[in-house]
């Protein structure tokens, strides 16, 4: 046979063997993406939606979860505000999501608003109060204050009142007293008078003295005082409080 005929023999036999190859190799990609697609589908085919189980109760929801073929498993319980006592308040998965079969979806059930036991502050003195709700975990709202026939920063009206209650978004608010309508006096001119029956006489009126300054004042024995706030014939009541400049010794 001729040299020449046998090398187109060789080239014809390449090509169809190269031919073969590409057809091999796509029939084996074909059966590995067959294979893929299968094996999603088998995946897919176990995995289930998960329902939603809030606001149910437990044997309404392990019903429901058994018509998925899948379980509930309680993990707890929580307060909450807007679902009542027993019924699921949270989930996890949530809703919507997949989750293969015979699985447990984790379930919270609700213990309802949380309440608080609130403190009997009427009577007592603004201080005394916040001190009691704060100790009781009770929010204060705020503090209204108006004459009255108590005495000056005591609690005359709470609400809510003392009791259980559910939480409180908004706190406990106070009526207070400033003190009884129309104790007030016309302050006297203070200045040149000795400061310690000044400061007595004040106190027993019922007014606060809220700074007592030491100054130098040439001429002037010690405790004098020299300057008062406020000044002489304005009215003052329980509420104000008085200030006096008083001389000291000199240095």
């Amino acid at each position: 046979m001729p040299w020449g005929l046998d090398r187109v023999k060789l080239k014809r036999f390449a090509v169809l063997l190269f031919q073969y190859g590409l057809l091999l190799a796509g029939l084996l990609a074909a059966a590995g993406l067959s294979a893929v697609t299968t094996m999603r589908m088998l995946l897919n085919a176990q995995d289930v939606g998960v329902p939603s189980l809030i606001e149910k109760r437990v044997a309404e929801a392990g019903a429901l979860a058994s018509r998925h073929s899948l379980l509930v498993r309680v993990e707890g319980r929580r307060h909450d505000a807007r679902i009542a006592a027993d019924r699921i308040v949270a989930q996890e998965p949530q809703p919507g999501s997949r989750l293969k079969l015979h699985r447990s979806i984790r379930v919270w059930l609700s213990l309802g608003p949380e309440r608080l036991n609130i403190p009997r502050v009427e009577g007592s003195s603004l201080r005394a109060a916040r001190l009691a709700l704060d100790q009781a975990g009770v929010p204060l709202a705020r503090v209204v204050e108006v004459d009255g026939p108590a005495e000056e920063g005591i609690v005359m009206v709470q609400h809510p009142a003392a009791g259980q209650s559910e939480r409180l978004d908004q706190g406990v608010s106070l009526l207070a007293s400033r003190g009884p309508v129309g104790r007030d006096y016309v302050m006297p001119d203070l200045i040149g008078r000795r400061a310690d029956e000044v400061v007595e006489g004040l106190r027993r009126a019922g007014l606060k003295v809220a700074e007592v300054r030491e100054r130098s004042y040439p001429g002037v024995e010690p405790g004098i005082v020299l300057r008062q706030l406020p000044a002489a014939g304005h009215r003052v009541s329980p509420r104000d409080s008085v200030s006096l400049d008083v001389s000291r010794a000199a240095s």
